[in-house]
């Protein structure tokens, strides 16, 4: 046995619950995401139910440090989704319009402190909610329903504009959404991504991801590839190809 120790770059996914879903039946765009890039990157989900930027914020240094940093291919932040609930109604996850927006400066600030470039990082705006649907929800877990569109869409645009200030790149899920008369289907409970919306989403990550992966060569030969009669000829060699 024998060979380098084969190091995969790593797109990070992080997040709340929609990212913390993605690779679920519904919420499978982290799934489409691991598809899409299979022998190029490792698609990692760092996703945590219920949490709002002001926690992520803490935690983030925890998950990425420079030590990991250097391996990172893509980076993506998709929060909002419980910053922007009701202060009234559910003061434990909303954050404030104007802290949501620092505190997602603050933690570019932190990556770029740590070697992740303006170039691998995309910002996903929070998605449309709809509200009537989440309501039911809601009545089902004995909650208030603390939803409102409008507000989902303050803090998409709050996404937009920290990219712009920062220099990355935002998706700007809840506009195209907003486009789209049936944009109620891409939810599955009028919060959390249903297969559409999975789907939809990950047609606007794909291009992106691509831009910043295109050049990573492929890990391992194709099977193809392989010499039969002697293996390790071609399996202990460099591990990167230009193709599978």
């Amino acid at each position: 046995m024998g060979g380098e120790l084969i190091v995969w770059p790593q797109v990070i996914l992080f997040g709340d619950s929609i990212t913390q879903f993605n690779y679920g039946n519904d919420g499978c765009w982290g799934a489409l995401l691991a598809d899409q890039l299979v022998r190029k990157c490792d698609v990692v989900n760092r996703g945590f139910s219920g949490y709002n930027t002001r926690w992520n914020k803490v935690i983030l240094p925890r998950i990425i440090q420079k030590e990991n940093a250097s391996n990172i291919a893509v980076f993506v932040l998709f929060l909002g989704a419980n910053d922007s609930n009701k202060a009234e109604l559910n003061p434990m996850q909303h954050v404030p319009l104007t802290e949501f927006k620092e505190n997602i400066i603050k933690m570019l600030e932190y990556l770029g402190s740590v070697g992740v470039g303006k170039e691998k990082i995309i910002i996903v705006s929070p998605p449309a909610s709809d509200e009537s649907a989440w309501e039911v929800e809601c009545i089902k877990k004995d909650r208030p329903q603390t939803k409102c569109n409008l507000m989902a869409g303050e803090y998409a645009e709050g996404c937009e504009e920290v990219a712009a200030k920062c220099g990355v790149t935002c998706v700007q899920l809840y506009k195209a959404m907003m486009k789209r008369p049936d944009w109620r289907n891409m939810l599955n409970d009028g919060l959390h991504l249903s297969r559409e919306g999975s789907i939809f989403l990950h047609s606007m990550l794909e291009p992106l991801i691509e831009e910043c992966t295109s050049k990573l060569p492929y890990i391992l030969p194709g099977w193809a590839s392989v010499d039969n009669t002697n293996p390790q000829a071609s399996l202990l060699g460099s591990p990167y190809h230009e193709q599978i």
